[in-house]
């Protein structure tokens, strides 16, 4: 149930960055929905929800804006991050809300400059003359983004999430 309600939310969250995230641009800078749920899942609930949330919305995202992207640069850049905050939820303490709303913040620039790299190997180069002036405004608009999210995540595995029982 737990990948099955990874798939569904992506893909919502893939189709929300498409439609509606472009019209909220703060700064220059537009949320990455997919980025900043898949980051809060792979830290809160679990680094396997993490990372079908970040292959299955990437792969989304990638179908929806075809020419622009190409396929699998956002499923790689995606996977890196995710890759990154599992490895950060591993070894952090036990407040995991707290974890997903810092490592938001620094993955931002990791999954853009990642992406931008594969857009450049695949496509060509990419022009921009300062590449960290347009990833600043994202990071805080994600990081800000990451706070009711990992709240709201969180509560919803504590409340309604698979619990370790002792098997007989």
């Amino acid at each position: 149930m737990q990948v099955a309600l990874a798939v569904v939310g992506s893909i919502v969250a893939a189709l929300f960055d498409t439609s509606v995230a472009p019209f909220a641009t703060i700064g220059g800078a537009k949320p990455d929905m997919v980025l900043v749920t898949s980051l809060v899942v792979a830290v809160t609930i679990g680094s396997e929800a993490g990372f079908v949330w970040a292959f299955t919305g990437g792969l989304t995202l990638d179908m929806l804006s075809a020419p622009a992207h190409p396929v699998g640069a956002t499923v790689v850049a995606l996977l890196l991050a995710v890759g990154v905050a599992a490895l950060v939820a591993r070894f952090a303490g036990r407040n995991r809300v707290v974890t997903a709303i810092v490592v938001t913040f620094p993955l931002t620039f990791v999954f853009q400059v990642a992406f931008a790299l594969l857009v450049a190997a695949a496509l060509g180069g990419v022009p921009v003359s300062n590449p960290v002036a347009p990833i600043f405004p994202a990071a805080v608009e994600n990081t800000i983004l990451a706070v009711p999210l990992a709240l709201l995540g969180r509560w919803i595995w504590l409340r309604w999430g698979a619990y370790d029982r002792i098997e007989w």
